[in-house]
């Protein structure tokens, strides 16, 4: 192990034998002070010690057909009566304070429920308030190429699209489906954000490193980790959660094996992931999947003041 976190401290490409390794060590040991140490130490030099906030506006929410069994917008859980799509206004106010605020990047979230032609003539909206090179991030259902073209020439500059873990077993989705989305994103230049998630105690570590090693065949711009959100009615709520040390363990040797290009994300905000190789963390209005409140930023979601408050406690700069 002493070898090992040496040839991780030095920065070079891992295997997934040395990832699973890493992720074997002792929570709490000597080794895993060590390993987090190695992590942050690296992120810091990689990202300048910045760190950034991305702001994620849900704008719908109905019976999604992924079903997942964690989201409390999926098919079984989401009351039809309680759908609604935000009025296109309140979303354009809601980004410009976003951006008077200080986000670094703005994304729109939907269900797999929401309609292309109707996407794309809200974002194009919205993607009139945001700044000149501001990133503008897609995170919907899945698409095929000549979608992710339309998703290039109305502004956005990337996606939020990962093979979950189980995919297909604790939904009603397809690896499949995923990777058609995923590649055809990256054949038409949008950047890819991808997510090791949503991590619950049943997931084994191999596990965890297929989706670490899909992060990094496909050259993730932004990565990060997510651990599951206990949200009450859905099918997973009696697994439980992880810990939070359990995540910034997972979050180190995410940071070192896939080393994403632009950012290492944490979620839910975390401080101690923040030491452990994350930089980035995310602000949410309205619609969350994790929450049962329609207006996030009221409940679970944390606001982009909470946000900033997080990375000054890791001694993050923006």
């Amino acid at each position: 192990m002493k070898k090992l976190l040496e040839k991780a401290k030095t920065g070079a490409e891992l295997t997934r034998e040395e990832a699973l390794q890493l992720l074997g060590i002792e929570t709490c040991s000597s080794d895993y002070y060590t390993l987090l140490g190695i992590a942050n130490a690296e992120a810091r030099r990689d990202y300048q010690n910045c760190g950034s906030i991305l702001a994620q506006i849900g704008i719908e929410a109905s019976p999604c057909p992924g079903n997942c069994a964690f989201c409390s917008l999926a098919e079984s859980v989401f009351r039809k009566e309680d759908s609604f799509v935000l009025p296109i206004e309140t979303a354009e106010q809601i980004a410009d304070l976003l951006v008077q605020q200080g986000t670094d990047e703005l994304f729109l979230m939907t269900t797999a429920n929401y309609t292309n032609s109707d996407f794309l003539e809200y974002a194009a909206k919205v993607r009139r308030h945001l700044p000149e090179g501001m990133r503008f991030v897609a995170n919907v259902g899945d698409f095929d190429l000549e979608y992710a073209k339309e998703l290039r020439k109305v502004g956005f500059t990337g996606v939020y699209h990962v093979c979950r873990l189980r995919e297909g077993v604790d939904n009603d989705l397809t690896i499949a489906q995923r990777i058609r989305s995923i590649e055809a994103a990256c054949q038409v230049g949008l950047e890819l954000y991808y997510c090791v998630e949503p991590i619950g105690p049943e997931h084994t570590y191999e596990e965890m490193v297929e989706e670490m090693e899909r992060a990094r065949k496909y050259g993730a711009d932004v990565a990060a980790v997510m651990k599951r959100t206990c949200v009450p009615d859905t099918k997973l709520y009696e697994r439980g959660e992880l810990s939070s040390a359990e995540l910034a363990k997972i979050c180190a040797v995410a940071k070192l094996f896939i080393k994403p290009k632009r950012a290492m994300g944490v979620h839910e905000p975390d401080v101690l992931c923040l030491m452990s190789g994350a930089n980035q963390i995310y602000a949410e209005v309205s619609v969350n999947p994790r929450d049962l409140s329609l207006s996030t930023e009221t409940s679970r979601g944390a606001s982009m003041e909470k946000a900033c408050g997080f990375l000054r406690a890791a001694n993050w700069n923006r």
